[in-house]
């Protein structure tokens, strides 16, 4: 059985697979989305529950949030015995978008800058990395589709990271982290390059 945690943006989300199969999700939106995540986690009957692995979005998104669910994966999954994986919690855009050959996926990074982090027919293409804000409009009009859980401008799908989109990844997908200690996605060096980030994919 596996348990799914997703908590890197304003619509937050759990979710339990077994088999191949979801069986249980919850959705957690609203201001008072973290409350409703304790509220979730204590509902379900964890210390009967067969968890063999645990799953953590670790964002780019809410920091606060993100560290808050990875402090919970890690503590079930010792309580439990059983792996911990992280990943960006990008892909479940992607695994929602397959056929799409340029997708964008953006987050808020403050100070005036963006994470994008680039996908081609449900792979990896550029892993996330930080750009100015500025720069948006000519990098979403060389993407086919642009994705963002944020009002970030025009020519963005809006569209929230869920934690049962996780479940659909193999057992053995290089999306995956072992890192028994996750932490959040944050990228606070030097920008990359302009040249890079608004190249189109291949």
């Amino acid at each position: 059985m596996i348990l799914a945690l997703e908590m890197s943006s304003s619509s937050g989300s759990l979710a339990i697979g077994e088999g191949g199969r979801i069986v249980e999700t919850r959705e957690l939106r609203g201001t008072r989305h973290m409350a409703a995540f304790f509220s979730a986690l204590r509902a379900l009957p964890l210390a009967s529950l067969p968890i063999q692995t645990v799953i953590v979005g670790v964002g780019p998104g809410s920091f606060s949030s993100i560290r808050v669910s990875v402090a919970a994966a890690q503590a079930i999954a010792f309580a439990k015995g059983a792996h911990l994986r992280s990943l960006c919690s990008a892909w479940s855009l992607a695994l929602r978008h397959p056929d799409v050959a340029q997708l964008g996926v953006f987050a808020d990074a403050r100070r005036g800058e963006l994470y994008g982090t680039l996908f081609s027919f449900g792979r990896l293409a550029r892993p996330t990395f930080a750009f100015p804000k500025d720069e948006l409009p000519t990098l979403v009009q060389s993407l086919d589709l642009a994705v963002s859980a944020e009002e970030l401008g025009p020519g963005l799908l809006r569209a929230f990271p869920r934690a049962e989109d996780f479940l659909r990844l193999e057992e053995d997908s290089s999306a995956f982290s072992e890192d028994p200690f996750p932490e959040p996605i944050d990228l606070r060096g030097p920008l990359a390059p302009a040249a890079g980030v608004l190249a189109r994919l291949p």
